[in-house]
């Protein structure tokens, strides 16, 4: 809506006198709605009928504008009629929207104005008054205003839909949508108007299009179609005859079915796809009808069932082949699915002709048609032959290992800090100090731990963890509430699994053996090894003090041969403490060879070496060379290697392996004084080659070299030294 001002050819003129009664009657009756105002003030001295109809009063002359049609002023209507008024200048006003309140108490009602606001001038051409004339012209506006929703509505249409709409007379296009130049590989449909008809169908295609058009035939058809490139496609063409722009025509629309056409190719692959994977499934496949009679089964069912599709499909049911036991359930489910089209699962077992049954889990769904209708019921059936006998075997393995574990007294349990729970068995229980049958928390087990018990477990589970292993043990101390003391071995199998934030997880399965009486056994075997020590030590010291007493009576206390005598005792006493430590339960060579050569080589440092693997020596081993490596270290101090500054003493073995393996130590001296064979055999040598020969169920070779003296040892190894 705009508004406009101009100025009029004439002005009117103030009559000298009233209007005649003529002109009155004229203006009352004008079609138009006409109004006079008067004054500054603008005072209503003529308003027609039809401008009272607008307004909705009927009492204005005399009055102000602003006084009866207050609604104008907000509108800044009556601040227009001061313009007109103050300038002398006309106002024009085109489809402008006013609001007039045409009832009291009701909502003001929008119209659409054309109208004039003339100014009244007098013979000295000044401004008396304001000429008003207009015509409502709301129903114009709106009838404009849904045409051009409709045409926008038609034009959106045309434009934006994706089907080719078309107009032609028969012979040549009049017009087109977008879509259609699009369908056809046209840039625009500027390209396409003014082409024949038949441009945009093959040359066969040609005749049909005619007929069709000839016809009036308002029925889609399919159509060999042609773009402008000269690609060939399938087309969907549908019309009708209609009056266009005064010229009976027909507007069609056509549509490009290669996407459908290549969907419904996929359709039929897929659906052959299908076919084959029905009737070369591993699984067993059938589709019954609402009754259960078979109407389509595959090559694997037949084997499962031991039937024939001929003798399937021939009418029997899937009630007829199934076991009598099972047939009940089976068919309390069947109707249930059909009627609620819920799917079901169940085991079941099919008679086979011989008369033999197997067992098979079925899923049944119903298979509905395009109105959502029950249709058929499909089922997938596995034959669980094979799992059933595992299943068997599973529990003949379970009650073999329950047996084994009653009676090898052995405790079954789970622990998860995931849950930071514990699962325990009626063992366990027992062993723990529960009843068989209670089942406590993981809280009420870890208070009957002793003292730093929990921590011990933990740092096994960590170190096997940190080894890459998953297997760890671990004895565990325990206290019954009745305050006794029991000890358990644990083994386990751990898994580990992450969590949230990058917390790892623990799950350990695992046995527990009760080793109570083992430790009682243990501590025991200590007392005596400990009291067998102690009065061991005290036969040594007995045996020192009554062979000080001897040789002090003899004269010779302080002589060579109570040193050398005394030196082997406390050689002795050194390898009593190390077997000691080991509860006498053997020794390391390394501890044996560096505990009795320490007093020589420790102001001599680099001039002993030690070499060798690891190796486990029964006490009786580690008794014998710890006296021969004394014999030889004491010779080397006196008269061989280690009797000079710059000699050196080198100690090393090996193992060879078999059975048994065997132990090679050799001593060998270098860099001492000059060494010859020795006039006697003394003491030691007989020690080294008699006794620790005998001792050890091997051979001693001692052989005296200019270089310096080399002693070698062979002796087997017992299965249980490492």
């Amino acid at each position: 809506m705009s508004a406009m001002h101009g100025k009029p050819d004439a002005s009117v003129r103030s009559p000298g006198d009233a209007p005649t009664d003529r002109l009155r009657l004229f203006f009352q009756q004008a079609p138009g709605m006409i109004a006079i105002l008067s004054g500054p003030n603008h005072v209503f001295e003529f308003a027609n009928t039809a401008y009272l109809d607008l307004v909705g009063r009927q009492e204005v002359v005399g009055k102000r504008v602003r006084d009866v049609l207050p609604e104008l002023e907000e509108q800044g209507t009556v601040a227009l009629l001061d313009q007109v008024y103050a300038t002398g200048e006309p106002f024009i006003g085109r489809r402008m929207p006013v609001a007039f309140r045409r009832q009291a108490n009701a909502p003001a009602e929008t119209r659409y104005m054309d109208f004039v606001y003339q100014p009244v001038l007098d013979d000295e051409a000044r401004v008396t008054g304001i000429f008003a004339q207009g015509f409502d012209v709301t129903r114009q506006v709106e009838t404009e205003a849904a045409f051009s929703e409709s045409e926008a509505r038609y034009r959106l249409f045309s434009e934006e839909t994706r089907e080719g709409v078309v107009v032609h007379n028969g012979d040549v296009i009049l017009d087109c949508n977008p879509a259609y130049a699009r369908v056809f590989g046209y840039a625009d449909a500027a390209e396409v108007i003014g082409l024949p008809s038949t441009a945009f169908v093959t040359p066969r295609s040609a005749p049909l299009l005619r007929e069709k058009g000839a016809s009036g035939d308002e029925e889609p058809y399919e159509i060999e179609a042609i773009r402008k490139d000269g690609s060939v496609f399938p087309a969907e063409f549908v019309g009708r005859v209609a009056t266009w722009k005064g010229q009976k025509v027909r507007i069609g629309l056509a549509r490009d079915l290669t996407e459908r056409k290549r969907r419904e190719a996929a359709l039929r692959d897929s659906e052959a796809h299908f076919a084959a994977i029905f009737d070369q499934s591993a699984a067993g496949f059938g589709e019954v009808d609402l009754t259960g009679r078979f109407l389509r089964v595959n090559d694997r069912f037949c084997e499962i069932s031991g039937y024939t599709r001929e003798e399937l499909l021939s009418g029997r049911r899937m009630q007829d082949i199934t076991h009598p036991d099972d047939l009940p359930e089976n068919v309390r489910l069947f109707r249930h699915a059909v009627e609620s089209g819920e799917p079901f699962e169940i085991e079941k077992r099919y008679i086979r002709p011989d008369g033999s049954d197997v067992w098979v889990s079925n899923t049944v769904t119903l298979i509905r048609n395009e109105a959502g209708q029950p249709q058929t019921v499909a089922s997938v059936s596995l034959d669980l032959t094979a799992r059933r006998e595992a299943e068997a075997a599973l529990r003949q393995s379970e009650s073999r290992l329950r047996l084994a574990l009653d009676a090898g007294r052995m405790a079954v349990w789970v622990s998860d800090t995931r849950t930071n729970s514990v699962t325990t068995s009626p063992e366990l229980n027992r062993l723990l100090g529960f009843p068989e049958d209670a089942t406590p928390a993981i809280e009420e087990v870890r208070a009957r731990y002793a003292p730093g018990a929990r921590e011990r477990l933990q740092a096994a589970a960590a170190a096997a963890l940190g080894r890459g292993e998953r297997y760890a043990e671990e004895e565990l101390e325990i206290v019954w509430p009745d305050g006794s003391h029991h000890w358990l071995l644990l083994r386990a199998d751990l898994e580990v699994s992450s969590g949230a934030e990058g917390a790892a997880y623990v799950r350990a399965t695992g046995v527990a053996f009760d080793v109570t009486e083992r430790k009682l056994w243990e501590e025991r075997q200590r007392l005596l090894i400990n009291e067998l020590n102690h009065r061991v030590k005290n036969t040594l010291a007995t045996v020192q003090s009554l062979a000080t007493q001897s040789f002090r009576n003899t004269g010779a206390g302080n002589g060579p041969n109570f040193t050398a005598f005394q030196e082997r005792l406390f050689a002795l006493a050194r390898a009593h403490d190390i077997l000691t430590r080991d509860n006498w339960e053997g020794a390391e060579l390394r501890d044996i060879v560096g505990e009795v050569i320490e007093p020589y080589c420790r102001l001599s440092s680099g001039r002993c070496d030690i070499d060798g693997p690891r190796v486990r020596l029964t006490p009786s081993m580690a008794l014998a060379l710890s006296m021969a490596v004394h014999e030889l270290a004491t010779n080397a101090a006196k008269y061989g290697a280690l009797s000079v500054p710059e000699g050196q003493v080198s100690i090393s073995w090996s193992v060879m392996p078999g059975k048994p393996r065997e132990l090679t130590l050799c001593w060998q001296e270098r860099c001492g004084p000059p060494v010859a064979l020795p006039e006697r055999k003394g003491f030691g040598t007989r020690l080294i080659e008699r006794s620790l020969a005998q001792e050890l169920a091997g051979e001693v070779s001692l052989a005296y070299v200019p270089t310096g003296v080399v002693c070698t040892v062979k002796a087997p190894l017992p299965e249980a030294m490492a």
